[in-house]
């Protein structure tokens, strides 16, 4: 694929179908402020290798299909942000806070108004990035009218994490060419900060192989600058042809790359780990075989994001796939394992869920 064939294209619906427009002008830049995972993960973190890998993880909390877990910690609370909650009465960024792993406030919905061109009840993985004084929350939406269904990236803002947000009026990242974009996450680190993605080729089970990509983000987080850069493809047997939900970290100076490889809704749905030259790629694996697979907690974990702070790094993810058809979805509460490095790439480590922080007070909504 030439790279004119995969622009990054803004796009509006309209009563007939798609047409591309322009993008947004960037703003002026400023000082950003990432999730405490994207960039600092301490130069040395080897706690011990976990002593139990066919069951490592720890059930942080309970919910229906909480599936692409993100985990933010901000004035002494973490923020927990899972995909949708479908329903008559849907969740479309469900988000819940803690100062521990045993308690949590109740849910509520990050972005209570969907944009005019997303379908409700079908949202899925969110993720927040803090640029200056406020938020941006990215999420991925089925789009209105489209057929065969396509998702596309919606991008939001307001001045706290748990919202409420105001999305967009027109999709952030949408690739009609190749099936459409989804599983926004964001990396930063001190030369810039970069949206990455994936474009979606698996549209309507497709067998066309999908691609992970990135691009570097404006000051203020509501536009694409440079190139698009494509970072890798599956080329291992486990990943089939999808991969997804990309996740990038540094480590002195290393950038590893978290994903997830084949079809979500089976058991072969695992998460892989592979290195990278930089924010713009490439991305090679770093080993043939998955770096988290069906093991005694679940078939098919996958959906993986990666929470650091300075007692440790940590992954998130869903324990199983998903089932099919919706609404008959399986209870899939997030789990978190700890992880550690070394110069040859990550690995499953010993320990529970970060350590619970002082509480400051009451939730910040009402029970």
């Amino acid at each position: 694929m030439g790279l004119a064939t995969v622009m990054v294209l803004m796009v509006v619906t309209a009563a007939v179908g798609l047409a591309t427009t322009v993008g947004r002008a960037p703003a002026a830049p400023h000082h950003s402020h990432g999730r405490t995972h994207l960039a600092a993960i301490p130069a040395v973190d080897r706690p011990p290798p976990d002593p139990h890998p066919a069951a490592p993880g720890t059930i942080v909390t309970s919910g229906q299909d909480q599936s692409d877990p993100v985990l933010y910690r901000i004035a002494g609370r973490y923020f927990l942000f899972t995909s949708g909650i479908p329903g008559s009465d849907p969740v479309n960024v469900p988000v819940a806070s803690t100062t521990g792993f045993s308690s949590w406030g109740p849910v509520i919905d990050a972005l209570p108004v969907l944009p005019g061109w997303a379908t409700p009840g079908f949202t899925w993985a969110p993720d927040l990035h803090r640029f200056g004084s406020g938020y941006v929350l990215y999420f991925t939406a089925l789009l209105k009218g489209s057929t065969p269904a396509m998702e596309c990236i919606g991008d939001a803002t307001g001045a706290a994490p748990d919202g409420p947000f105001r999305a967009e009026a027109r999709p952030f990242i949408c690739q009609p060419q190749l099936g459409g974009s989804i599983d926004p996450r964001v990396f930063a680190n001190a030369q810039g900060t970069w949206m990455l993605w994936k474009s979606d080729q698996n549209i309507g089970g497709a067998t066309t192989p999908t691609t992970m990509w990135s691009q570097s983000l404006s000051g203020d987080g509501l536009e694409l600058t440079g190139r698009a850069h494509a970072l890798m493809g599956p080329d291992e047997p486990w990943q089939g042809t999808v991969i997804e939900a990309p996740d990038l970290v540094e480590v002195a100076g290393a950038y590893w790359l978290f994903y997830s490889g084949n079809w979500f809704n089976q058991d072969a749905y695992a998460v892989g780990a592979a290195r990278c030259a930089g924010p713009s790629g490439p991305c090679a694996d770093t080993s043939a075989l998955p770096f988290l697979a069906s093991n005694a907690q679940g078939a098919g974990p996958g959906e993986a994001s990666v929470f650091a702070d300075p007692d440790g790094t940590w992954m998130l993810y869903s324990s199983s796939h998903s089932s099919i058809p919706l609404p008959q979805i399986p209870p899939r509460p997030v789990v978190m394992t700890r992880i550690g490095f070394t110069p040859a790439g990550p690995y499953l480590a010993a320990g529970g869920p970060p350590p619970s922080l002082e509480a400051i007070g009451p939730p910040l909504w009402p029970h």
